[in-house]
């Protein structure tokens, strides 16, 4: 009898087991946290630049390459509405990354475009515990160089924003974030650069004063914010009668496209440390936090960061010049059509002939920079003046419809 109650039991377990394993893996397989997989990119030959070409078709076959992988997790999240598929928006959280590559051929179609074939190695999640997948990643978002201004108060003494020396929370995000291959500006030479009130406004929130601190550092992205630390109101009564001071600090820090002034991500920290002398206790309880910060702030920029390589980002466009609304639909309405990677196009604003656009894109600003000014949009010309990483300054022009119909 025992020994009938001892199968049973080990049947009941086995079922149980096997209904467990066809839940979590359809199936009855075991779904790889990574895949190998070939793809291809195209990239426009422009001005004969088959290097530049070869650059954009590589990045255009990564993203197709993370589509691949990507796209077998997301058939089930496919959203219908109306009887219709919305597969445009599908790609908009990418939940995969490449960690290597190999180029495997190289061919042109046509005469100006360069199509390259590559076999990489691409992983499910998110990358930031994967320093070589890190570190091409911040090669495909082209390096942007980091500065960190933080205005520090650590009991009494008070460590200016715009002072040349770090203080202590700055030097903790720096090395935090250089151990991962963020690449950072000379802080001592750009500090010379820049002026007090740029800083002090830019700790405020000011967007225009961030632009102004990047033009002259050279910086793409800016961490700002405030720390501080100060005596506990209370603390255990232990510490008080070995005499150490339980001291807690605080940091607040927002992440900044520097050249729009986008948040692109914040957090905040506390934590508290024990010492027989109050600046001290307050210097270790800053490490801490910064510690904190630096970790939780390097997640959040790389998940930004995946999703502008591997699933599209958005730039900035503003567009001078627009004699008439008549004029701005009509470029909007060109914009997809004529300039390859734009997605979507959002109108911002329109004020004394200059309008502001939103650009989804899946590229570069300089790739679609080169765009605007090699694409025909008759009877429009448009001259780029300025490109940062995420935004493009251009003048539009009309062309002269009398003098090309004359004889």
């Amino acid at each position: 009898m025992k020994f009938i109650q001892i199968m049973i039991s080990v049947w009941l377990l086995l079922v149980l087991n096997s209904f467990s394993f066809s839940q979590d893996f359809p199936g009855g397989q075991m779904e790889l946290p990574y895949q190998e997989v070939i793809a291809n990119g195209r990239g426009a030959i422009i001005n004969n630049d088959q290097a530049k070409a070869e650059d954009d078709a590589v990045a255009s076959a990564l993203r197709n390459a993370v589509e691949q992988v990507i796209g077998t997790m997301i058939q089930s999240d496919v959203l219908v509405q109306n009887y219709q598929t919305i597969e445009d928006r599908i790609y908009s959280q990418s939940r995969g990354y490449v960690e290597r590559y190999e180029v495997l051929g190289k061919a042109k179609e046509g005469e100006y475009v360069l199509v390259v074939t590559i076999k990489a190695l691409v992983r499910k999640g998110n990358l930031k515990d994967n320093l070589a997948a890190l570190g091409l990643l911040i090669t495909r978002k082209g390096k942007p160089r980091v500065m960190v201004i933080v205005d520090e108060k650590n009991m009494d003494t008070h460590y200016y924003s715009w002072s040349i020396d770090m203080n202590t929370t700055e030097n903790e995000i720096m090395n935090d974030l250089l151990e991962k291959g963020f690449p950072f500006v000379d802080r001592e030479a750009s500090m010379r650069k820049i002026e007090k009130d740029a800083v002090m406004a830019t700790l405020e929130g000011d967007a225009a004063a961030a632009v102004a601190i990047a033009t002259q550092s050279g910086a793409e992205v800016l961490i700002v914010g405030k720390a501080v630390s100060k005596v506990a109101a209370s603390g255990p009564s232990a510490l008080a009668q070995a005499g150490m001071i339980s001291c807690q600090a605080t940091i607040n820090l927002r992440v900044l496209r520097a050249d729009d002034g986008t948040i692109i991500a914040t957090t905040g920290q506390q934590s508290a440390a024990a010492h027989i002398d109050q600046l001290s206790g307050g210097t270790q309880a800053l490490k801490k936090a910064a510690k904190l910060a630096a970790e939780d702030l390097s997640g959040k920029i790389v998940d930004r960061w995946q999703k502008d390589v591997y699933s599209g980002t958005t730039i900035n466009l503003r567009l001078m010049n627009v004699e008439s609304y008549s004029d701005l639909v009509k470029i909007k309405n060109m914009l997809p059509y004529y300039v390859r990677g734009v997605q979507n196009v959002y109108q911002r604003d329109f004020s004394q002939n200059t309008a502001l656009f939103d650009l989804d894109v899946r590229g570069t600003a300089n790739q679609v920079a080169e765009e605007l000014v090699m694409k025909d949009f008759s009877p429009y010309t448009i001259e780029v003046v300025n490109v940062t990483q995420n935004t493009i300054v251009a003048r539009l022009g009309k062309q002269n419809l009398q003098e090309e119909t004359s004889p």
